[in-house]
């Protein structure tokens, strides 16, 4: 019995955290001091009446790491700072964003029963504004272009405390499929921890329930305890 309990135990989380590694990321790109909206994914955000969190970092099996803001429906129950605010989608609106703000986020719709939470996951970026964008006078159209060229030229992306000049435009897609991959790889060491930790767990107490079983059904154990019993009686009758 206790075997069968590990093993839909584990196969339990190996689902989850194939569930969880098996999402794909959504990257947002927004500029240091202004307001940046990340969306969240899932169906059941919309319902209205169900808890929504935010977090920052990788996303655990069961609750939401690292949480930024949590709420039902308009109702904030848990805010970091004023500068996160959920709106009636579940999306997370940054104002006055800064480059230290760069990084995985999460949106996680709490919902009953085990392993029924939803997962959205977003991949944010923030880059430092350009420094000086020329005005359109004339021809807007033309001049329109070369100002949004120029200010996507000069544009500085920013990940973690670096800061990378990004001439190149792949230079930017190569960054984020780097945070991607590196993601991954830390999932799977999570997912790695979580099994090892069940087995460690669950792995003795089998080997206990089992041997007790043993000792209980041997026979063996019980003609060696009578002798005593029946010397406890000739010794009591004396």
């Amino acid at each position: 019995m206790l075997l069968l309990l590990l093993a839909v135990w584990v196969g339990l989380l190996s689902a989850a955290a194939a569930r969880v590694s098996a999402m794909a990321t959504e990257t947002v790109v927004g500029v240091a001091g202004r307001d940046v909206t990340l969306p969240c994914r899932c169906g059941a955000a919309e319902q209205g009446d169900v808890e929504v969190c935010w977090g920052r970092g990788e996303p655990s099996l069961f609750t939401c790491h690292n949480a930024v803001i949590s709420g039902t429906g308009n109702h904030v129950t848990y805010r970091r700072s004023n500068r996160f605010s959920m709106s009636s989608s579940s999306s997370l609106s940054i104002s006055s964003s800064r480059p230290a703000d760069t990084g995985f986020y999460h949106c996680r719709v709490q919902l009953p029963g085990l392993f029924n939470d939803q997962l959205s996951i977003v991949h944010l970026l923030i880059v430092r504004p350009p420094a000086s964008i020329s005005q359109p006078t004339t021809h807007e159209n033309e001049r329109n272009s070369d100002a949004a060229l120029t200010a996507m030229n000069d544009l500085m992306v920013t990940t973690g405390g670096d800061v990378t000049d990004s001439n190149n435009p792949q230079l930017l897609v190569a960054r984020v499929q780097s945070q991607v991959q590196q993601r991954e790889i830390s999932l799977q060491f999570f997912i790695g921890v979580t099994l090892r930790f069940s087995s460690v767990i669950f792995i003795p107490l089998l080997v206990s329930a089992l041997f007790y079983r043993v000792w209980r059904s041997n026979p063996r154990f019980q003609t060696d305890t009578r002798p005593d019993e029946s010397e406890d009686e000739d010794d009591d009758s004396v």
